[in-house]
């Protein structure tokens, strides 16, 4: 070859912009993991800017059930103590596992659903992208992102709600349902959140490090916000430090690898990291932590039936259309329990006590309603006080609507003629 056909070629592959060179995802699934912790030789410590999970080897695998349990059972082994779990083969019963294997029956379907776009490498401070689920699809096995969204109302149609939730407070109480799709490896930080959760896995492959709250002092932590009940760890989960972080080293942890089908409990508080593999798509059902399990309509609810999440009430949902695609609201539930914290030995709730609390919540957040606005929608029969037992009993929607001035939408508001809110 001529130098100068040589010289052409170069000068063509250099004109390209980085934006015009597309590369596949590596979309295998067969990783080890957990991983094999060996000695270093190097003279440095095991572990050293390796992944999470190298620098230890783990406790025991997570419990695995290979039938689901009752809701009562579900609360006393598990939830009541916050306890993770594995159900194998929960959902394989609901149409989408098989109707979604495919980009084309969702692109068809779905695909003029809005979703919200994060990063493929997760950062808790960069913000979401929104755009239709069909755009999404055509560009996710080149591009560095993917799906974390309220599930939209029509898709709640095909998935099922495990019999574990199908009674009693916990199907009283759902928060919302999330969907999750992504190409490649996709790895998120450790984390933990307000709620208890049921990730369920459709397609591909997900492995979880779980560690206990008991740790949450050794993990270099920063809250989502005050009094929100979740948070993250500014620890770079694929290069951990251990000059650094040198407890890292001696914090138990347990682990768990989901197939196509399975769910994973994941108690309130409780630390997550998880690795996605392949054309990964799964849901998760989120539900708020309440000290109490009531189960009195649990006799006469046949909890073997199966249920599709479009017919279980949520606190959060996403029609098509809306103005705002609500996503990771304060749990209205953890906010009545703080309120009731700040009353500690009073029987009244008055402006002036929940103006600092309302501060130490809201920072300096710049756009934020007035306290006394704030609590004016607690204070509904404008007495100037609200008492405990009003707290106790307020309903949620009421709660729900101070949720909602509390957080900023979790992703761009869309601006339309036509957009209406939730309510």
């Amino acid at each position: 070859m001529s130098v100068l056909i040589q010289a052409a070629i170069v000068f063509a592959v250099l004109s390209l912009s980085a934006s015009d060179i597309h590369f596949p995802k590596d979309m295998r699934t067969d990783v080890q993991f957990p991983p094999i912790v060996k000695r270093s030789d190097s003279g440095l410590p095991d572990g050293h800017l390796r992944p999470l999970g190298y620098q230890k080897k783990p406790e025991a695998r997570v419990k695995e059930y290979q039938e689901l349990l009752a809701p009562r059972e579900f609360w006393e082994q598990h939830v009541q103590h916050r306890v993770p779990l594995v159900y194998r083969q929960a959902v394989v019963k609901a149409p989408a596992f098989t109707k979604w294997q495919t980009d084309d029956y969702i692109r068809e379907k779905y695909g003029d659903l809005d979703v919200l776009i994060e990063k493929k490498v997760e950062s808790r401070d960069a913000q979401p992208q929104r755009m239709p689920l069909k755009e999404f699809l055509d560009s996710y096995e080149y591009e560095d992102w993917y799906v974390v969204s309220l599930l939209p109302d029509p898709m709640r149609e095909e998935m099922m709600v495990p019999r574990s939730l199908l009674c009693g407070t916990f199907r009283q109480h759902i928060l919302e349902s999330n969907l999750w799709i992504s190409a490649g490896g996709t790895s998120s930080v450790l984390h933990y959140d307000a709620d208890h959760s049921l990730h369920c896995l459709l397609s591909g492959r997900k492995d979880f490090i779980l560690i206990h709250p008991k740790y949450a002092d050794q993990l270099d932590l920063e809250e989502k916000r005050k009094f929100s009940g979740s948070g993250y760890s500014t620890m770079n989960m694929d290069m951990i430090n251990i000059f650094t972080n040198p407890h890292i080293a001696k914090i138990p942890w347990t682990w768990a690898t989901l197939r196509p089908g399975d769910c994973i409990f994941i108690p309130s508080g409780y630390f997550q990291q998880v690795r996605s593999y392949g054309r990964s798509m799964a849901g998760t059902i989120m539900w708020s932590p309440l000290p109490e399990f009531d189960d009195s309509d649990c006799a006469t609810t046949d909890i073997d039936q199966y249920t599709p999440l479009s017919q279980v009430n949520m606190m959060w949902t996403y029609k098509k259309g809306d103005k705002v695609l609500a996503m990771r609201h304060t749990d209205p539930e953890v906010f009545r329990a703080g309120l009731l914290t700040l009353l500690k030995d009073r029987d009244r709730l008055r402006p002036e006590h929940f103006e600092y609390f309302y501060e130490d919540l809201m920072g300096d957040k710049a756009d934020a309603p007035r306290a006394r606005e704030i609590f004016g929608l607690l204070d509904q029969k404008k007495k100037g006080f609200v008492s405990m037992e009003e707290i106790k009993d307020m309903d949620v929607s009421v709660l729900k609507n101070v949720a909602r001035h509390l957080d900023s939408p979790h992703g761009p508001v869309k601006d339309h003629d036509h957009s209406h809110d939730e309510l």
